[in-house]
């Protein structure tokens, strides 16, 4: 079974910094997902924003974020 994992994005387009999160099983997934959020929020061409993130400039990060397991906090 493919578990998926939690990935927080942040992400700078035109001086506002959009911090999003979603779940996928690659980095490269959670980028799609990123950008269609980013679509949805500001209107954008995907094409477009995929031409803003295509890595030659340092303007977005990702990261896998660690889970709670809030069973095993419960004492």
């Amino acid at each position: 079974m493919i578990t998926k994992k939690l990935f927080k994005g942040t992400f700078n387009h035109a001086g506002v910094t959009y911090e999003l999160y979603t779940h996928a099983v690659t980095p490269e997934l959670a980028f799609y997902n990123f950008i269609t959020q980013l679509h949805k929020k500001t209107k954008v061409p995907k094409r477009a924003l995929m031409f803003w993130f295509d890595g030659s400039r340092d303007n977005y990060y990702i990261r896998e974020e660690v889970e709670r397991d809030e069973t095993k906090d419960r004492t």
